[in-house]
Order: structure tokens, then sequence, then C-alpha cells
């Protein structure tokens, strides 16, 4: 029995892969070809049910609401808490005698 050398066993693997490999190719490309319509529609449906669904999320009534009251709110907190802090401010002796030269200063400039 003669022995075969790794070249010709390689080869010989090789030839008998490649029908496998062209019969495998066939099968995919058939397999794509037959679902690229479903993907493209799958795709289609997902893109349209997001925007939907995102659309109806962004104007319901639950959700503008209370976007709409925690707005207000933090309007009016900020809006308390500059008043607060401005009050504070100028009533701070230091301040008032600040702002008392700074008038002083200008109206001596326009005479």
């Amino acid at each position: 029995m003669k022995e075969n050398s790794m070249v010709q066993l390689f080869v010989r693997n090789l030839v008998m892969a490649i029908p496998w490999g062209i019969i495998l190719l066939l099968v995919v490309f058939i397999a794509a070809v037959g679902i690229k319509q479903q993907v493209k529609e799958a795709m289609q449906y997902g893109i349209r049910t997001a925007i939907y669904t995102t659309g109806n999320f962004a104007f319901d009534y639950n959700t503008i609401v209370p976007v709409k009251q925690n707005i207000k709110e933090g309007v009016e907190f900020v809006a308390k808490t500059t008043k607060n802090e401005i009050k504070n401010l100028l009533d701070d002796p230091q301040v008032k005698n600040d702002l008392k030269e700074i008038f002083e200063y200008s109206c001596q400039g326009k005479q």
C-alpha cells in the first residue's frame, strides 16, 4: 500500500470540500434572497412603530402635565431663591455703603 504525501492528502480533501462549499454558498444565497424582503419590511415596521410610540409618548396628556407643573415649580423656586439672595445681599451694610458711593460718584460725574 502506497503512502500518500501530505500535499496529495491536502489536495484530495480540498477537491472534496469545494463542492460542499459551493452548495453551502448556494443555500445561503437562496436563503438571503428569500428573506431579504421580510427583513426590509421588519426594519420598516420597527422604525414606524418607534416613531409612532415616541410621538404618542411626547404628546401624551399624562406626560405633558407633570412636566409643565415641574417647569412651573422650578421657575417659581428660582425666582423665590433669587429674590431672597438679592434681599440678603442688599441688607448687607458693606454692599449698601458701596452702592451709596457708586451713586454719589455717578452723580458727581454728570455735574
